[in-house]
């Protein structure tokens, strides 16, 4: 299946050009049935009503992927992803530590997908063809969380490392990811986003080869802590971010 942001050359790319599966798989969710069948009532013979109001969704969707007010929203907040690991490194209460004047900070993958979703779905709104989606609300919210999906695998697929870091803003790289650490119970429908960056500061002094085995060392004893951490210590870890980041 190919997916709908690519990581290229340093840059998560969005192109406008969809695959189909992801948007199978959400016609067998309850939101999909619902929204089919609330398309289907448009066609007189019901026994191929469903299967038409399918493709009339599917459609729609691929034609206003394509528009260029929506790629370009898109990329625009796709640049912005690795900035955003920048701005919640300087948000208060998240685990960090100093490593030779650097800091290295645990940003949660949650905090990053929470702003790039409601960043998104703010901009797409203001494109008629969006905001006209004969699926409503529920196939907006499909299309938005299959973007930051894919934006999050995309940068997550480059595996950042001590040695191979990851460009997260002008002054901080990540170093590391853990994609599996739950940092929440997700209510309802939300996704997980479970797992962190580990992003590292950037100073004068060059990132030397015992910077980066100093770097893996604490990153290997923060996870080994992390899962120390109550459910209410999460939580409140990620509220603090929440609100003291920029």
């Amino acid at each position: 299946m190919r997916p709908w942001v690519r990581y290229r050359r340093g840059r998560a790319r969005y192109t406008g050009w969809i695959s189909r599966a992801p948007f199978v798989a959400w016609t067998e969710t309850p939101g999909g049935k619902a929204a089919i069948a609330a398309a289907a009532g448009r066609f007189r013979l019901r026994w191929l009503a469903d299967t038409r109001a399918q493709r009339r969704l599917w459609k729609q969707l691929a034609a206003m992927a394509r528009q260029r007010a929506v790629v370009v929203s898109i990329q625009s907040e796709a640049d912005a992803y690795p900035v955003r690991l920048q701005e919640f490194a300087y948000a208060e209460g998240l685990p960090r530590v100093g490593i030779e004047l650097h800091r290295l900070v645990v940003v949660p993958r949650v905090l990053i997908n929470g702003a790039a979703y409601g960043a998104i779905a703010r901009r797409l709104h203001g494109v008629p063809a969006f905001a006209s989606l004969e699926g409503g609300d529920a196939l907006r919210e499909f299309f938005v969380l299959a973007v930051i999906s894919d934006l999050d695998a995309a940068v997550s697929g480059a595996r950042p490392s001590p040695k191979r870091p990851v460009a997260a803003g002008k002054d901080w790289v990540s170093v590391g990811l853990n994609p599996r650490f739950v940092w929440r119970v997700p209510l309802l429908k939300d996704p997980p986003w479970d797992g962190h960056h580990y992003v590292l500061e950037l100073t004068r002094d060059p990132i030397t080869r015992a910077l980066r085995k100093a770097v893996a060392a604490a990153i290997a004893q923060i996870e080994s802590a992390l899962p120390g951490l109550s459910r209410s210590e999460r939580n409140e870890i990620l509220r603090r971010a929440v609100h003291g980041a920029g």
